[in-house]
């Protein structure tokens, strides 16, 4: 058996509401958000307006800024946290009253753009265990791992509230090589943790998706996961153009892609494309750099491949080309960075 969620691409927005964990964090750090909302170019006024919608640039520009204000490693471990039920609404609603565990995962993961992740979600049944695992729907930068561990921390938080009970988890596996906060790990999920795995999952008793849920009303959930597609539906119709010009170049990321290729592989003369992204404020070259650029920092932070391999899957001629573009994004050497995330 095999369950997945229905987003194949990153998802074009997010509602705002969705970064009031990390608002509460830098609050109770004493740290002032407005100055991060301002590099993301997200109005302050924006977080009274639940239906303010976020772009992923956005969104990921001011995780990124979090993190570098509140410096903790662990910190996805400890926002996951913040995520239960009650933080989802109509979609939260949906899930508790549903029959079991399975069904609940069937309402979320058709409706996973209500939720903030960026992931692409699974449950596979392999004999008498299941697995949930996430893998990303786009270049995520420095929030990559941060996204993981808080992705790992709130599913099992919401499915438990859901069950009324342990999901009695048997292991983890994370594709990271072992953090120095590594005991976060067993502190939270308490059972075998596997560094270096192939993939961002965890397994617990097939059976346990069988189990009705605490608030189980059918009917009722019926009618709360009926309004959660309309709102799905709304949410996925707000795709722009720079939206699908970035999933083409991160699908296409290990080529030198160019312009020219892009707007034949969208049917449009370069003019229109160029003109469509300028409408956005935006241009290919700049939503190429940025995705080069997260990607660069996924790979130094999370694997152990070299420069040259590195600037391979990024689609530069050498490692000598990457590691000038690389500089020329954040100032520093690409050494740097792997040599601060090897002594987190």
């Amino acid at each position: 058996m095999e369950l997945r969620s229905s987003l194949e691409t990153a998802p074009p927005r997010h509602l705002v509401y969705g970064l009031n964990p990390l608002i509460s964090i830098l609050r109770e750090h004493s740290i002032d958000p407005q100055p991060l909302l301002e590099v993301a170019h997200i109005p302050i006024d924006a977080l009274d307006d639940p239906t303010y919608q976020l772009t992923p640039h956005q969104e990921i520009t001011f995780t990124e800024q979090v993190i570098k204000a509140v410096g903790e490693p662990d910190f996805g471990l400890t926002v996951g946290q913040r995520y239960h039920l009650s933080s989802y609404g109509m979609l939260g609603l949906a899930i508790q009253t549903s029959a079991d565990l399975l069904s609940a995962m069937q309402v979320l993961y058709k409706n996973i753009l209500m939720t903030w992740t960026y992931m692409h979600w699974i449950t596979t049944v392999r004999g008498d265990t299941a697995y949930v695992s996430l893998s990303k729907l786009r270049d995520l930068g420095e929030c990559h791992q941060y996204m993981i561990d808080r992705g790992l921390v709130a599913s099992r938080i919401i499915f438990e509230e859901a069950l009324g009970s342990p999901l009695n988890i048997s292991a983890v596996y994370l594709t990271q090589s072992e953090p120095d906060y590594a005991h976060r790990y067993h502190e939270l999920f308490d059972c075998d943790i596997h560094f270096g795995a192939n993939e961002n999952c965890y397994e617990f008793p097939a059976d346990v998706l069988t189990q009705p849920l605490i608030h189980a009303e059918p009917e009722t959930s019926r009618i709360y996961a009926s309004q959660c597609e309309r709102i799905t539906k709304q949410l996925a119709s707000n795709q722009t153009f720079s939206d699908i010009v970035r999933n083409y170049i991160l699908a296409s990321a290990h080529q030198s892609t160019t312009l020219e290729q892009a707007a034949d592989y969208l049917n449009m003369t370069v003019r229109t494309v160029q003109r469509k992204l300028g409408q956005e404020n935006t241009s290919y070259k700049e939503l190429l750099e940025e995705v080069r650029r997260n990607l660069a920092i996924e790979y130094l932070q999370t694997t152990t491949l070299t420069l040259d391999d590195i600037a391979d899957k990024l689609g530069y001629s050498d490692s000598s080309s990457f590691c000038h573009a690389y500089k020329r994004w954040t100032g520093s050497n690409p050494g740097e960075l792997r040599r601060r995330a090897i002594n987190l």
